[in-house]
């Protein structure tokens, strides 16, 4: 019975970083496919010739004040244990007795 829960348990950890993995491409896809969106404010004041540099430290800083390094790494892990959750929890159903 134990190497049942330690499969379970590797299964959530696999679907934990299939969410994760997920939401990073969502996020690069989207990225990709919306650029006015995202960019529109800032490149709308740019010359033809202009070039711009990001600096997405500042943006954050600005952003999430001086907490900013917390919540970026935050993000990712909360993903990841929501996807491990809702794995364990599905994974988990053939372990426990019906009632």
């Amino acid at each position: 019975m134990p190497m049942r829960w330690a499969i379970v348990v590797i299964k959530s950890f696999a679907t934990g970083a299939f969410a994760t993995l997920l939401a990073l491409v969502a996020l690069v896809v989207a990225l990709f496919l919306y650029p006015d969106r995202y960019t529109k404010d800032v490149l709308h004041h740019l010359g033809p010739n202009e070039q711009m540099g990001w600096d997405p430290v500042s943006l954050f800083h600005q952003l999430f004040g001086r907490h900013w390094k917390f919540v970026i790494l935050s993000i990712p892990v909360l993903i990841f244990f929501i996807g491990f959750s809702a794995g364990f929890w599905f994974f988990s159903r053939a372990l426990r007795p019906s009632d």
